[in-house]
């Protein structure tokens, strides 16, 4: 079949538009705190009208940036992107505030409500909100991007795309011009669709017939998978329907005293962010008077990517992997154990692979692609999403002003209230928990609980002077 001349979304990137609802957008973003003056013109004010144009500037580097949604009639086939021949920086990047004194819980609050606003689906699937009135006269930056752009790895690299790893960089080149190609017809879309959909089968069972050993192990890696995502754990607090409000709030913690901790006990920086996130779950639902006595099971995305795919190849190239945090254990290296070699276990599995395949077949059916991939967020039973996702390891700045720290957010769903979602960025780790705002009231808790876990991590680990394992 001849080549169309449009870009197609992938089953897995169609997914996160068929799982989204009006209480569930599924947008993923972050909270950055930037230094204020260089983004200040003579004035005082943030010069908004620079920054759209220096945006405007960099577009071309990620072209879907520009591009909106268009759907195949009658729902036979995936969704294509478009150039939105109406684009306005305007819309996309705007300015806010929170009244002074703009301390981080008015923050906060503020990134709740932007976030709980799902993408308008009409236009490009992103937004840049500024935000003035912080204290120390810093100023704010609110990204939302939707999950059908990219997973948590191109969503960095698409911020990266506006930013520079110096201040004062060479002078950006004019913008190459740009004029929007026309979208395909709606019967146009229809035919390219429904033969996709009639060669897409024959090519599956062509390779399964030219390669039959694999084919069975990668049907057996989804009969495992699908039988470890499916299996009910205990339930949690925030194990239940979402409304459309959410709380979001933040930790830190450096990450020198981690990277020691996994040097000594020959542990991953993951596993480490793993135990801290459990021992605060641990104290929160003690201090709740819910029982401890289990483990609680956490759904953990597993990048899929190379280490060459970033801005030009963005997508959602994830897999997922299940892992049972300890809260029953309450000894911080003994959690820290149990977590690796759970974590290792995996990583000698087929799990990942398995869960992969079953998100690609699923939406190889397009007319059942949205109610498979609903019906799949629903069946996986989990009580927590913990993402981490690698950041630069070295200070990067937006017209000159230094990002001073950058935290990521992640959607909830029903069922599954709470998301901690971990970003590495200029020697620190940054959290960003997110909840239903009417579930977990006390979220800020938690997040506290995070870094005082963390902490007694550290010093458990420089008390023991050795590893727990051999």
């Amino acid at each position: 079949m001849a080549s169309v001349p449009y870009q197609r979304l992938t089953a897995t990137d169609a997914s996160w538009l068929y799982i989204e609802s009006s209480h569930e957008p599924q947008h993923v973003g972050s909270l950055s705190y930037l230094e204020g003056a260089p983004l200040r013109d003579a004035s005082g004010r943030i010069a908004i009208d620079e920054l759209r144009s220096s945006a405007l500037r960099r577009l071309h580097r990620v072209p879907v940036l520009r591009q909106r949604l268009m759907f195949v009639p009658y729902g036979l086939g995936q969704p294509i992107w478009v150039d939105d021949d109406q684009f306005d920086i305007g819309y996309h990047i705007r300015l806010t505030a929170v009244p002074r004194p703009g301390a981080d819980d008015q923050v906060h609050e503020l990134m709740g409500q932007l976030q709980s606003l799902p993408l308008d689906r009409q236009r490009p699937l992103w937004e840049m909100w500024f935000v003035d009135g912080l204290q120390d006269d810093e100023v704010g930056l609110i990204i939302k991007s939707h999950h059908a752009l990219g997973d948590g790895i191109a969503t960095v690299d698409v911020a990266l795309a506006f930013v520079d790893f110096e201040p004062d960089p060479p002078e950006e080149p004019p913008a190459p011009g740009w004029e929007p190609e026309p979208a395909p017809s709606a019967s146009r879309l229809l035919l390219d669709s429904v033969a996709g959909q009639l060669v897409s089968p024959t090519v599956l069972a062509g390779a399964a017939l030219r390669h039959p050993a694999h084919a069975l192990s990668t049907a057996t890696a989804a009969a495992r998978a699908a039988t470890s995502l499916f299996v009910r754990p205990t339930h949690a607090p925030w194990n239940v329907p979402v409304t459309t409000h959410r709380r979001w709030v933040s930790a830190t913690v450096p990450l020198g005293p981690v990277r020691r901790v996994c040097d000594q006990q020959l542990v991953t920086i993951n596993d480490v962010v793993l135990e801290a996130c459990t021992g605060a779950l641990r104290d929160y639902l003690f201090d709740h008077d819910e029982a401890t006595d289990r483990t609680l099971r956490a759904v953990v995305p597993v990048s899929r990517r190379h280490d060459d795919e970033h801005e030009d190849t963005l997508g959602n190239k994830v897999s997922l992997i299940m892992i049972d945090l300890p809260v029953d254990e309450d000894d911080p290296l003994q959690r820290l154990e149990r977590i690796h070699a759970a974590a290792d276990e995996l990583k000698g599995s087929d799990f990942a692979d398995g869960a992969e395949t079953i998100m690609t077949l699923a939406g190889e059916i397009s007319v059942l692609a949205g109610p498979l991939a609903r019906l799949g967020t629903r069946l996986i039973k989990m009580n927590v999403v913990i993402t981490n996702v690698p950041g630069p390891p070295v200070p990067f700045y937006l017209r000159g002003a230094r990002v001073l720290r950058a935290f990521p957010f992640v959607e909830v769903i029903d069922n599954a209230g709470l998301t901690i979602a971990v970003l590495s960025y200029d020697d620190r780790l940054f959290f960003g928990l997110t909840a239903d705002r009417d579930v977990m009231v006390d979220l800020e808790v938690l997040a506290h609980g995070i870094e005082t876990s963390a902490t007694r991590l550290v010093e458990a680990v420089e008390r023991s002077g050795r590893p727990v394992r051999s």
